[in-house]
Order: structure tokens, then sequence, then C-alpha cells
């Protein structure tokens, strides 16, 4: 297990909302006893990327050696999925047994790897799950070791990708590029799991370059690759990969056949009803957060969705929204306007007024 557990968020508003998730689970037996878990958002309350967040971090903890420390990056706004914006996709409840949610299978599944004992901080994103081998992953090598397994071309289009030299299969192997996203006509390729190994060395030299920003698979990935230490990857067999993208991905994840759910370590009780959330295929609706005192029927069209977002003591603001809506890349986020009170906001101004204390008392989990 880990000596300590590092929830990265985007800024203060943010933050306030991971510690009180942090303290439902503590207050409810969810974390292993005596595990020290934080948020720490990013300085100046700006976006600073995962490499900026890490340093950030690791400027805070000092000296980790002999110390296990693991990174959850959960410093997205998770616009493609509003539903859960408010509580923050790490956060996202799935059908498991106990309530659990996508952080706490991360937490789970991550604290299977073999660390050195010489400590170090792995680091992981907080809307991707992942299953593998975890016993046979080696990261021992000095240095950086991140963790990929081969899948397709059209995989690979979507993410990180590992290319080490001819010949090379699995295990631990040094790594010769790092792509973003590539185009390949075909073929297998190592894809990035975004899991990454940091030795305590690395760690304290990364804070003495004081990266105040930037992301830690493209300027991080290009300073290694230029000798800043060592880099490995180690190539999984195979590997369940799971990762909530979009409104319309949350639906196919809530509604899939039992078989589907279990192959990424779920326990399904009800694949159609999350706590007060509800979800239907048919006519491709999300319900999420309803409050308990909503006394009153409203319809929804095809396509269409509703969450419901606490704001100060007793205001429930409803935000309705197309399940094909993102928010990232449409502009939505800040154009589109709800009511609050007397007055119309779009989500990017509604977000940081959220009570997450209300909101987690409504949905009981």
């Amino acid at each position: 297990m880990f000596d300590l557990v590092v929830i990265t968020a985007a800024n203060a508003a943010q933050a306030r909302g991971y510690r009180e998730q942090v303290k439902w689970r503590r207050a409810r037996g969810m974390l292993p006893a005596g595990l020290e878990v934080v948020v720490v958002g990013d300085p100046g309350g700006r976006r600073v990327g995962s490499l900026g967040a890490t340093v950030n971090v690791l400027k805070r903890l000092g000296d980790i050696s002999g110390r296990k420390v693991f990174i959850c990056h959960s410093g997205g706004d998770a616009r493609r999925t509003p539903g859960y914006a408010a509580m923050g996709k790490a956060f996202t409840p799935l059908p498991v047994a106990g309530g659990g949610a996508l952080f706490d299978l991360i937490l789970a599944n991550m604290a299977k790897l073999p660390m050195p004992k010489a400590g170090g901080v792995l680091v992981a994103c907080g809307d991707v799950l992942i299953t593998f081998d975890f016993a046979a992953t080696d990261l021992s090598s000095p240095g950086v070791t991140g963790v990929g397994f081969y899948d397709t071309a059209e995989r690979a289009a979507r993410h990180g990708v590992y290319q080490v030299a001819k010949g090379a299969k699995c295990g631990s192997l040094p790594v010769k590029a790092f792509l973003q996203k590539p185009r390949f006509a075909g073929g297998r390729h190592i894809v990035d799991t975004g899991i990454l190994w940091i030795d305590a060395p690395t760690a304290a030299k990364m804070v003495e370059r004081g990266w105040k920003e930037g992301d830690l698979y493209q300027e991080f990935a290009d300073a290694l690759l230029a000798g800043f230490a060592p880099f490995r990857v180690n190539v999984a067999k195979r590997c369940d990969f799971f990762h909530i993208g979009s409104s319309r991905e949350l639906l196919r994840c809530m509604t899939a056949p039992s078989p589907t759910s279990k192959l990424y370590g779920f326990d399904v009780k009800d694949p159609n009803l999350v706590g007060k959330d509800i979800f239907v295929a048919e006519t491709e609706n999300i319900v999420t957060n309803a409050p308990p005192e909503l006394n009153r029927e409203f319809s929804l069209k095809r396509g269409e969705c509703v969450t419901f977002l606490p704001v100060g003591r007793e205001e429930w603001v409803m935000v309705r929204y197309m399940i094909d809506d993102n928010f990232k890349g449409d502009g939505k986020w800040e154009k589109k306007l709800y009511r609050l009170g007397r007055a119309r906001v779009c989500l990017k101004e509604l977000m940081p007024q959220v009570n997450h204390r209300r909101l987690l008392e409504a949905r009981g989990r």
C-alpha cells in the first residue's frame, strides 16, 4: 500500500469538492486504515498541466526516499461528461458492490503494483481504469518506467504510443520514441496507459529543474528521451482499458451487459441504476444527482439529459443538455446559460458555486 495518496485538482473550488469526497469516504471506512489522502490544487488558481501539477506536489513533499507516493491526476473539468462534472470524473460512481466510484477502483488496482522499497512516485490518470497482470510489472529500473499494452491502430490514434527497438515484445524495454495520437495504417502498437513510476532521485531532479507547467506525456517525455533520466516501458501481455470519455460512453458503460462490465472488475448490482442516477439506453437519457425533494415530473426527449446541482443552502439548479454536447469543443461551457435564482449563468460560472457537502448528502454516497 502507499504511504501517501495525492489527488490533484485544477483550482480551489474543485479541490474543496474533492476534499469532501475524501472526507465522506473516510467516514464510511472506504479508505484503507491509516492511509493519508490529500488534495492539492494547481498553484495560482490556473491549470498548469500534469507535469506542472506533479512538480508542484513533489515540491510540497520534499525528500520521498523510502516512501511510496501515488499521484492521481484529476484536474480536468469533465466537460464531455457534464452529469458528473461537479463531482469530478475520478469520482464517477460505478455499479459496484459497496457503492464505489472510479477512484476507488483505480486506487485498489494501483496498490497491487510491486513498487521498489527505495521509494518513488506512481502517477496515473483519474479517468482511466487499467487492469493487467500487476505482479508481472517491473518498476525496478532507475529513472522513469511507463506501462503500455499492445492494441490496434484505432486505439493508438486516441492515445500516446511507445516505440521500442524492433523485434522487442513484452517486459521492461528502453523507450525509443513516444508519439501522441499517431495515425497508423494498421498493425498493433504499444498504447500508453498513463501510468508512470518515477524513482526518488528523478523526482528530486524534477523539482530542481522546476517545471511550472506542461504535460507529463509530452514535455516530460521529450526531456526523458533527450537524456534527462532513463526511460523504459513495461509492456503488459494483455490489458483491459476502461475510459469514460463522453456522456455517450458513460451511458454505454452503465447499461452494458454484466459480462462486459465484469471484464473491468465490476461486480454489477443493477446496470441501469447507480444510487440516484438513472441511465436509459433506449432513449439515450441520463439523469444524475436528482435531489430528494424533487416533487415534480419532467419529460426528456430522445438524447436529452439532466443533472441537478446544489448551490448555497437550499437552491438546486437543473442543467439540461444533449447526450452529444461535450462542452469542450463547442463553447457551451462558457455560453449555454442556466437559471440560478434570478440570474442566468454558464457552467463555467456555476461549477465553483456547487455545495459539494449538500451534493453528497443528497446522493447518500
